[in-house]
């Protein structure tokens, strides 16, 4: 396993491989120690962003202040003058090196996944201790999906869809994907569910917009949680907060 710090470092800098990410998960659920570490860097990293936002905020309206007081208005149009001065602000920041790469470096779409991803709960099947000698198919999918044995759940759903092509197989099945880092698997069989526009349609639509948003594609992530807000019936709060976070 890869050494606990350097997991975090590749983390925050969005450098976690697919193996590197399930080793990450599997110790946030299982060590204490470590998901405390983690939890402090994030919290210690956003009051550092909020920081650098108002100050940079400051700065620029300073050198705005200084550009306005040295260059007459009347020697440029208006609109062209404020293009300049914000140019001009950027400018004289980047030259005295205190702006770095990280306070222009866009949306973090790793911890917006994390933040927000959280499997679904198994609502189809009943495991209880009154069945534990049912051995059928089903059952062992589900509670491989209540165990987090990934692999096996998407064996298990994989070998039920073949016999059982519902709704509810294709959503768990997909669900068994995203934990396992398997996105495009995911995506194909969400879109599925989006198509018979059943019960887990507007489910979909939110593990689907997060799953296009750990990829990096913020279009789509864009239009399928516009349309989670439209249809209202779940998550719309959420899927309001991250078009917020996107933007």
């Amino acid at each position: 396993m890869m050494d606990k710090e350097l997991l975090l470092y590749n983390y925050f800098s969005n450098q976690l491989t697919a193996e590197e990410q399930k080793q990450f998960d599997d110790l946030l659920k299982t060590d204490v120690e470590f998901k405390e570490q983690f939890d402090f860097e994030k919290n210690l990293k956003e009051v550092i962003r909020e920081k650098e936002t108002d100050s940079l905020k400051s700065k620029l309206i300073g050198f705005e202040k200084d550009i306005e007081d040295t260059v007459p208005v009347r020697e440029l149009p208006k609109r062209n003058y404020q293009k300049w001065a914000m140019a001009a602000s950027i400018a004289l920041l980047v030259g005295l090196g205190w702006l770095g790469y990280n306070n222009f470096s866009g949306t973090d779409y790793q911890e917006l996944y994390n933040d927000n991803f959280q499997e679904y709960p198994n609502t189809v099947y009943a495991i209880t201790r009154g069945t534990e000698t049912d051995s059928s198919l089903e059952r062992e999918a589900y509670v491989a999906y209540e165990t987090d044995d990934n692999a096996k759940a998407i064996q298990l759903f994989t070998e039920l869809k073949e016999t059982y092509d519902s709704e509810s197989v294709n959503f768990y099945l997909a669900q068994s994907y995203l934990k396992n880092n398997q996105l495009t698997e995911a995506n194909t069989l969400l879109s599925e569910v989006l198509e018979k526009e059943g019960e887990f349609a507007p489910q979909a639509l939110w593990y689907i917009s997060l799953s296009y948003i750990k990829s990096k594609q913020k279009e789509k992530a864009i239009k399928s949680l516009n349309l989670l807000i439209a249809d209202g019936r779940y998550k719309k709060n959420e899927a309001e907060v991250l078009l917020d976070e996107l933007d």
